[in-house]
């Protein structure tokens, strides 16, 4: 179910027929910059045992402008929350949705005031066509999808778009800079509608579980669910979907398509990697560091201390809390180098079992089932992907199977987020001071656009 949203037109009756029948409200949104106010400033407005925090900017329209709310008031309370500090802020936020009422308390000067109002709709993604915020059954929830499209009442053909592993929303309504963002706006301005769907637990999708504690086989599900309803929106053309995998969304495109009831006419991924997640990890270790210059002996002693943990974890299933059982292992999960980045049982993020998950996926063989024209592209300055061997391993997957149907493309001079960098050094150097999403707004690198549109209009 969908419903229509076109930055400059008005809404068609479709769009309102099924705005009503929507499960998914949207997310609101307060419209404020804000930093934590410090103690200093709350004992000089005699407010010593508050915290608040205090607006920077305040974006004209939504919810704190039409409630007044102006640059250096101070909030200290939202609705029942009392005493803000930054971290509550920012939860209270992504909870806010569209038409509940909501009560801000304030410090203006030295005089304390309450307002009170309805939260107002929070910013949506524009396009250069039109864009359809729907939502897809996923067991007693539901997630959020996002669909681009040239305008026209014409069946597109389209790109279902595969996130990386993480749990960060895919709604770039706040980061329209966003080089995945671009990369959508490249298809659709070439004439393809461009399909996303949220994970589980993610941005506006409700009812289900965490993504931080999903498997992997779970997470999977919510992609098939997506892949499936697309035969059902009339301005998708079903003989012309193509699955983009990025990074770790390239394990999930060949299962998706091996396991779909109609095949997707091509699968594009960009760095996926297709060997054991073990041996991955070990790679991680191993061959990483070296590219970012650092020194063999340490690298090399690292990769033999951490070998044991990963092949518990990895290959023998154990779950964090019988990984602490070990002296060893506690040792390096609790060391402040945290090298899995661990945190109340999840390994970077996500839970245990959905990394061995990966680890019993016979990826090699889920290509050859699969077995649909592939472009594998790998790109120069690559971390996460570290090399170009999975990349040229699917092409020949896919050409041992289906001859000639398995591509592999080389991006010069690109990283894993599909920016412009010199080298694995200059990408490393950006994140470690800050200044890596700047860099990556200004350079994102089109190429991407012009390689993929070219390969998918060679298979009609």
């Amino acid at each position: 179910m969908y419903f229509k949203f076109s930055f400059g037109l008005i809404f068609t009756l479709l769009a309102a027929f099924y705005t009503s029948a929507q499960h998914l409200r949207h997310k609101g949104t307060l419209g404020i910059e804000c930093v934590e106010a410090s103690d200093s400033l709350l004992q000089t407005l005699k407010f010593p045992n508050t915290q608040g925090i205090l607006v920077k900017s305040v974006v004209p329209n939504f919810t704190a402008a039409k409630l007044g709310i102006q640059v250096d008031d101070i909030i200290v309370a939202i609705n029942e929350m009392d005493s803000l500090d930054l971290l509550d802020f920012k939860k209270l936020e992504r909870e806010l949705n569209e038409e509940e009422p909501i009560a801000i308390t304030f410090i203006r000067g030295r005089r304390k005031t309450r307002v009170v109002g309805q939260v107002l709709q929070g910013r949506w993604e524009s396009s250069f066509g039109e864009v359809a915020y729907g939502e897809v059954g996923y067991g007693r929830g539901f997630l959020r999808t996002i669909v681009h499209k040239p305008y026209g009442a014409a069946r597109f053909p389209t790109v279902f778009y595969l996130q990386d592993y993480t749990c960060g929303s895919i709604d770039f309504s706040k980061d329209s800079l966003s080089p995945i963002k671009k990369m959508v706006d490249g298809w659709v301005k070439a004439g393809y509608a461009v399909v996303r769907v949220e994970k589980p637990g993610v941005g506006e999708s409700e009812g289900t579980k965490d993504c931080a504690r999903l498997n992997y086989l779970e997470e999977l599900m919510a992609f098939q669910n997506a892949l499936a309803s697309l035969k059902k929106l009339p301005y998708i053309d079903s003989t012309q979907i193509f699955l983009f995998g990025h990074s770790l969304g390239g394990i999930a495109a060949p299962l998706l398509a091996a396991k779909a009831k109609f095949k997707p006419r091509g699968i594009m991924v960009y760095g996926a990697v297709v060997k054991p997640w073990f041996e991955h990890m070990l790679d991680v270790f191993r061959k990483r560091p070296v590219l970012y210059k650092e020194p063999l002996q340490s690298v090399e002693v690292n990769t033999r201390m951490i070998t044991p943990l990963l092949y518990e974890w990895l290959v023998q299933g154990r779950n964090a809390s019988d990984l602490f059982t070990d002296p060893d292992f506690e040792a390096i999960l609790t060391s402040k180098e945290n090298p899995l980045a661990y945190y109340k049982g999840t390994f970077f993020g996500r839970s245990s079992t959905f990394f061995s998950d990966l680890n019993r996926l016979n990826l090699a063989q889920t290509w050859a089932q699969a077995a649909v024209p592939t472009l594998a592209i790998y790109g120069e300055f690559d971390g996460q992907a570290i090399s170009s061997e999975s990349s040229q391993m699917i092409a020949q997957l896919i050409n041992e199977v289906r001859p000639g149907k398995g591509t592999y493309k080389f991006l010069k001079g690109t990283d894993e987020s599909l920016i412009k960098v010199q080298s694995f050094e200059e990408s490393k150097q950006l994140r470690k001071s800050g200044k890596y999403i700047e860099h990556a707004h200004r350079n994102f690198n089109p190429e991407i656009v012009e390689m993929t549109v070219n390969w998918m209009k060679q298979q009609y």
